[in-house]
């Protein structure tokens, strides 16, 4: 699908292209959203610049990620996107810049271009330029990533006061314990995605104000200077997470261990008391004739006494050596 773009009286105005339709004379912002074949010849007919198909845009190499072609700059960053349906994965978002026009390519449905538009469209006076424009975008993506990060940090102070609980069940807890691994799993998974978008954020960032710097205007060099600082915050307050999630994940292996070895003191502890008592029946239990036990009308309730009386010793003297 295209979509074009035109700023009219500092407001941002959207108009939907249709397969017949040709491409409007004046416009700001391309936005290509799961582009056909027949629709990236047609930017690239009308623009003269060769649009990424969507396996170029996967291509991991800086040289495919950031180059230069005819002054005009191809860029390709990594957004994370699903985080609302709770199915995050990353998407490719490739930026085609130019001193007149700017054209993203993307092939999912991105929360910070949907909260762009509606935060901009009524206020956009200072993003009446192609380079201005890629400034606000880039915010608002970083923005996205900031409100993630926040999320996350809620959820981990939450997630710690269920860990470090002196007041759940014993048994209750063993099965929280296990719900909480998995979503620690599951954070440090997002983690490294919002991690490796915030990456090629900076070097898309470094490699526009170099490879621009003949008419990148001062308002955008400012805006995406400012970006630059944000991101690098972020970047701090990822690391920050991630060694929480980390002592986290740890902590609760370390508790799910201490369950288990509790678990299995239980039985040992059990094995060895009814060891002595195992004994006494086992010697009891040979029928020997010459064993005066056998004969006596008190033999048999001596026996279990015995076996009592043994097992008792031996938990007494368990505790008394605080093994209990």
């Amino acid at each position: 699908m295209i979509t074009c773009y035109h700023v009219i009286n500092g407001v941002l105005k959207s108009q939907s292209i249709e397969p017949d339709d040709p491409l409007p004379a004046e416009f700001l912002w391309i936005d290509l959203l799961e582009p056909s074949l027949e629709e990236e010849l047609r930017v690239e007919k009308a623009l003269g610049v060769n649009i990424p198909t969507r396996e170029e845009m996967a291509e991991i190499e800086d040289s495919s990620r950031l180059r230069e072609q005819g002054g005009t700059l191809l860029m390709t960053s990594t957004v994370v996107s699903g985080i609302s349906a709770q199915r995050p994965s990353t998407a490719e978002v490739t930026f085609v810049l130019s001193s007149e026009w700017l054209v993203t390519v993307r092939y999912a449905e991105l929360a910070a271009f949907s909260a762009f538009e509606t935060k901009n469209a009524q206020s956009l006076n200072n993003h009446a330029s192609p380079d201005l424009l890629l400034a606000a975008l880039l915010d608002s993506i970083v923005d996205r990533i900031a409100d993630v990060l926040e999320m996350l940090q809620s959820q981990l102070n939450s997630l710690s006061e269920s860990i470090f609980s002196d007041a759940a069940d014993v048994r209750q807890g063993k099965a929280d314990l296990q719900v909480i691994l998995k979503h620690l799993g599951r954070h440090n998974s997002l983690l490294g995605k919002l991690s490796g978008s915030l990456l090629s954020i900076t070097r898309q960032l470094s490699y526009v104000r170099l490879g621009a710097s003949e008419w990148l205007r001062e308002p955008a060099r400012i805006a995406l200077k400012s970006v630059e600082r944000d991101v690098r915050s972020l970047g701090e307050h990822q690391a920050k997470i991630s060694g929480e999630v980390t002592f986290l994940l740890d902590a609760t292996l370390g508790l799910i261990n201490i369950e288990q070895n509790s678990i299995i003191k239980v039985f040992s502890i059990a094995a060895v008391l009814f060891l002595p008592p195992t004994l006494l029946g086992t010697v009891y239990g040979m029928n020997f004739d010459a064993m005066p036990e056998l004969h006596w009308t008190y033999g048999y309730p001596l026996a279990l006494a015995m076996m009592v009386v043994s097992a008792a010793a031996s938990y007494a003297w368990f505790k008394f050596k605080n093994w209990l």
